[in-house]
């Protein structure tokens, strides 16, 4: 809902600040006092057009800012909207929109102090707001909505219908997995056809060499130990020289350190422990010179061995070349040039088994899509009975509410399709309904949409009919009427005032009216009015109190002079 909205420096409004409140919000005032100026603005935070002569004289910016409290009804479009956009995260309490136009010919927009661009503002705006007036900013005039809003209403009025929906979701989703696999299989085997020759090349080129994993790095060091084999003898001997061999070598020490702390240990039982350290490192010593002595006698010069090293690293250095960094990215195209070559001799088989698949899932999502559509025929006169009931109560007499079903069809088969009724039916994301809500007003009318109806204040009043029927279901969280009382009086306006306010505990409504049976119904009454400041004339609005609200309601009833019969009958309105 919208908590609080904030405007500076637009026309005649110079700093104001309203709390709505929670339920049935009502805005009156004398024609020209600039009611409408609120709905333009909220248009403003809407994505609506800029119109830079609105900001007030000699002032350099107009700012119009809405603080949206968070509800069950916009929460999952918010977050959805806040995560797809990367925005900053809220405080899952207020979101904050404002939009800054400046004389200076360019405007700025921000969601929670994150500038955004204006189509963010309108996509936001949407899933918040509704308003409906001579300029609609209307989410039920949109066609795609109507299967949305139908869906949701029969969810909640039919178990069975929701546990449909769901399945059917999940099979379209897999069908369009499936359908994008053989598309991927189709346009790779096209592909790979047309390379088969360079595959096998590359597979026979790569193959007729055998690279092994890290073969390179083994063979590069076993050349450099054939290169430097004199220096490598050279210290092999000396290091068993001094080990072993020579006058004075370490075993040799090692043994005489042994011998002179043998004759010491009965004095001192330390002496025990460092005679086992010293055994030990013997030990140590003599395995290294055994493997120093066994090296000495492998270690030989190998021509043959040297030169088949340097021809096979010669190669390897080539395909590496050829085909990759290294010897992984080597084998690694090989293996995946062989998986190709594998998929392409068996892609007729593989692309058959995924179209059959597909095929099956088609006429497993078509009789799913006969069983949701039937349900939702039949639960569609519902919703055509109760809106028509309420276009009676609100002074259309003779209208008529239907549900149109139709369904697309495709003039060519195609992965979406199924042959039915002699057509090639589609099967979409919802079904095979292609669903309009449609109205005609008078006798003698044809049926129309919702979108061609061509009276503003009749479209206003539709659009309560029908959001009424469908409140719970429908989730945008904020209605706003801008005199939707049009062209209505008396008893009609009462019953359109109390279709507001049933509507209001679903939503909050926001609600410009002329008439005292519409204004006495609200929770909250802001009245509209012009004040001179010096030689500046300004509109304020003000929050009515209990007796500022009987007031006000006397004067819609009577005019300026409000008399006791008014003011009793304003009391009279507002307790009924």
């Amino acid at each position: 809902m919208i908590d609080k909205i904030i405007i500076k420096n637009y026309l005649l409004l110079k700093d104001i600040e309203i709390d709505f409140a929670n339920g049935f919000n009502i805005i009156t005032g004398e024609t020209g006092a600039g009611k409408s100026i609120l709905i333009n603005a909220i248009s403003l935070l809407l994505g609506e057009r800029a119109d830079y002569s609105i900001i007030s004289r000699n002032k350099e910016k107009m700012i119009v800012e809405a603080h949206v409290k968070i509800t069950k009804y916009n929460k999952s479009a918010i977050n959805n909207f806040i995560k797809a956009k990367e925005l900053e995260s809220f405080d899952d309490e207020y979101l904050i929109i404002r939009r800054e136009l400046y004389t200076k010919g360019y405007s700025r927009n921000f969601i929670n102090d994150t500038p955004v661009n204006i189509n963010d503002m309108k996509e936001l705006g949407e899933s918040v707001v509704d308003i409906h007036s001579q300029n609609e900013h209307q989410s039920l005039l949109k066609k795609e909505i109507h299967i949305e809003l139908l869906d949701s209403f029969l969810s909640k009025q039919t178990n069975n219908f929701k546990k449909e929906i769901d399945n059917y979701s999940i099979d379209f989703t897999e069908l369009n997995k499936l359908i994008a696999e053989f598309e991927d299989l189709r346009n790779k085997k096209t592909d790979l056809e047309n390379k088969r020759s360079f595959l096998e090349f590359q597979l026979k080129e790569i193959n007729e060499v055998e690279p092994k994993e890290n073969e390179d790095d083994e063979l590069e060091k076993e050349l450099k130990t054939f290169e430097n084999i004199e220096f490598i003898q050279q210290g092999l001997t000396s290091a068993h020289a001094n080990l072993y061999d020579d006058e004075g070598s370490v075993l040799e020490r090692m043994k005489l350190v042994e011998k002179e702390l043998s004759r010491l240990k009965e004095f001192n039982k330390d002496i025990h422990d460092v005679l086992n350290e010293i055994s030990q490192v013997n030990t140590t010593i003599n395995e290294s010179v055994r493997l120093i002595y066994n090296l000495m006698n492998e270690l030989n010069y190998d021509p043959e061995r040297i030169e088949n090293i340097r021809e096979r690293l010669y190669k390897l250095q080539f395909i590496k070349k050829k085909y990759g960094s290294s010897l992984s990215e080597v084998i690694r195209l090989r293996d995946n040039v062989e998986k190709d070559l594998s998929l392409l001799d068996n892609f007729d088989d593989r692309l058959s088994n995924v179209e059959n698949n597909i095929k099956s899932l088609k006429n497993n999502l078509y009789k799913r899509a006969c069983i949701i559509s039937k349900l939702r025929k039949e639960n569609a006169k519902k919703i055509e009975t109760e809106v028509i009931k309420v276009f009676k109560e609100i002074g259309f007499e003779n209208a008529e509410f239907k549900v149109n079903f139709d369904f697309k069809a495709d003039n060519a088969e195609n992965n979406y399709t199924i042959k039915a009724k002699s057509q090639n039916i589609r099967l979409m994301a919802k079904g095979i309904d292609d669903i309009e809500f449609m109205v005609k007003i008078n006798k003698g009318d044809e049926f129309s949409s919702l979108r061609k109806t061509a009276s503003g204040g009749e479209i206003s009043r539709i659009m309560l009919a029908v959001k009424n029927v469908l409140a719970d279901a429908d989730n945008v969280d904020v209605l706003i009427f801008d005199e939707i009382d049009t062209g209505i009086s008396g008893r009609i306006a009462q019953k359109v005032g109390r279709v507001l306010k049933k509507l209001s505990e679903y939503h909050q409504v926001i609600s410009i009216t002329h008439l005292a049976q519409i204004a006495a119904l609200a929770e909250q009454h802001f009245v509209v009015s012009k004040d001179d400041e010096g030689d500046k004339t300004y509109t304020k609005i003000k929050k009515l109190d209990k007796n500022e609200r009987i007031m006000e309601v006397a004067k819609l009833l009577s005019g300026e002079k409000i008399t006791d019969a008014s003011i009793k009958s304003a009391k009279e309105l507002i307790s009924s």
